[in-house]
This record gives C-alpha cells, structure tokens and sequence, in this order.
C-alpha cells in the first residue's frame, strides 16, 4: 500500500507486526501530517502477499529479501525511513544489518515501535504444539483487537521461525538516526525492551508513553504520527538541486 504519491519529503516504509497486515499503520498514515509517501507492505502471508509453505519460508532473512524489493522499488534517490511496529522492529533492524554492505539502499533513520531486538526475550506464546499455539494466537489477536488479522497458521510459521532471533549484540554497527517509541504499560514487549534498544543503537532518542500498552498505532495514533512527522522531517528533506 502506497499513500500520498506527490511527496515531497521523501518516503516511509512501515512495517506491521506479527499478527497484523497493513491496515494496523492506517490510523497513523491517517494521522500524519506530513507529505511523506507512506508505504505499508504485507508481510508475507499476509493479506494479498506471497504466502509461503512452511515455516522456513517466514525467517527474518526471508522478510528482508521481500522488504528489499520495497525499497529498491522507491524513485531514484529518494530519501526514506524504516519503520517497524512489534515484530517489524526485528524486520528492520535485520535488514539494515543486511544492507550495511550496501550504503546507497540505507535509510536515512529508524523509527521503531513496540518492538525489540531480541525476541528470545519475548513471551507472546508458550505453547509447544502446535493445537495449543493456534488457539493462544486466536486470544491474543483478539486481546489486541487487530482488524483485517494474519492467518493463524501464517503466525505460527513466523513465530517458530524466530522465535530465538537475537540481534542485540550486533546493535552498535547501526550508526542510524533512530527514533524509539514505546509504551511503558506494553505487556507483550516490556519496556525494558525500549531501554535496551536505546543503549546499544549508537544514535538513539527513547520517546516513552507512560499509560500506553503495545497497540499504540491505534491506540495513540495522532501522538505517534506527530512524534514520526517530526523526526522524519529533520532526516528526509530533499536536498535542493
């Protein structure tokens, strides 16, 4: 999903979570105030993208390579940033590590969600089979009231495939601009998740919403929009030619 075609100010490319499509960004897009393209991609085997057929076709690398062709779709030169709510924090991060030997298809900062970079330290499910993982992914779809939900089967796949990803420690090489936004009541990510986030991302600002949980797309939409529409314009304004 693209939005605002005209931009001026370069593009946003915004990943959705575990459970979610691109509709969990649309309070936010609809929120901003600035001329940002907005791009919104379906994770595979979400809504109308590429499903796989097992669960080594969900790894992190696998949604890079999809997340790469977002990019290298964008107009010549356009100035962007990499977005990332929950699970799309992981996404993002992974790929800026990934593109790292690839300067020109960098973005210009990171802002990142709700997310972490160590899901081995996440507690979304405990279910060892896959009956019972099926059913928690049913309540907590449901707990965080998501529209327009991922297949169950699709979650399950991206769950056991990542579920002992840990990027942590490779952090510090992303000398990025990196926006953190995260609410200090999320119970599915603590917010100490954020903390550690913060310390080891060489340029990192921590935005914290002290009665926020994790759903702050739509829960704190304008407050959110307005907190990217800001740090996106002091990173992907054009240069004048």
């Amino acid at each position: 999903m693209s939005i605002a075609p005209d931009s001026k100010q370069g593009a946003i490319i915004a990943v959705h979570g575990i459970q979610g499509t691109h509709r969990s960004w649309l309070p936010v897009v609809q929120a901003s105030q600035s001329q940002l393209d907005w791009h919104t991609p379906d994770l595979r085997g979400r809504a109308a993208a590429v499903r796989g057929t097992c669960q080594e076709d969900y790894a992190l690398a696998c949604y890079v390579q999809d997340l790469r062709a977002n990019i290298e779709a964008l107009p010549k030169g356009t100035p962007y940033v990499l977005a990332g709510w929950s699970l799309g924090t992981s996404v993002v991060l992974q790929a800026c590590l990934t593109l790292l030997d690839e300067q020109a298809l960098l973005p210009q900062a990171l802002v990142l969600l709700s997310g972490t970079a160590s899901l081995n330290k996440t507690h979304w499910f405990q279910a060892q089979d896959t009956p019972a993982l099926l059913q928690e992914i049913a309540e907590r779809e449901q707990r965080l009231g998501l529209s327009d939900a991922a297949g169950h089967q699709d979650v399950a796949w991206t769950w056991l495939a990542n579920r002992q990803h840990d990027l942590y420690a490779q952090l510090p090489r992303l000398s990025l601009p990196a926006l953190i936004i995260h609410g200090e009541q999320d119970q599915d990510c603590p917010f100490e998740h954020a903390r550690l986030l913060a310390q080891a991302l060489p340029q990192a600002t921590l935005h914290s919403l002290p009665q926020a949980g994790h759903s702050i797309l739509g829960s704190h939409s304008s407050l959110v929009a307005s907190l990217i529409d800001h740090f996106c314009s002091l990173h992907t304004a054009r240069t004048p030619t």
